[in-house]
């Protein structure tokens, strides 16, 4: 596993909606926002292999970017960084980091 794949997936995504998606096989990850799909498939497909010894296929992966929105308290103001969202379709076995 090269540097740049070990860093394309930078966290799982775990709220209510993905843990609907996990029922059904699909996973959420926040990535890189310049990975493309090959490069999230590769890279999640080492890190399940090599970390977690799971045999997985990925079977489709669809991306969407996250815009940062303004977060406002009293006069000041944040912006998050804009990132990317991955959601993974595997076939297999489900995947131990979404089970609680």
């Amino acid at each position: 596993m090269n540097s740049r794949q070990s860093q394309i997936i930078l966290r799982p995504l775990i709220n209510e909606k993905s843990a609907l998606l996990a029922e059904q096989g699909q996973y959420t990850f926040e990535v890189l926002k310049d990975a493309n799909k090959i490069e999230i498939a590769e890279a999640l497909e080492l890190l399940l292999s090599e970390v977690y010894n799971q045999k997985t296929e990925v079977l489709s992966v669809n991306t969407l970017p996250i815009r940062g929105r303004i977060r406002r308290s009293k006069r000041h103001g944040r912006k998050p960084k804009d990132s990317k969202k991955a959601i993974v379709t595997i076939k297999g076995d489900p995947l131990t980091i979404f089970s609680a």
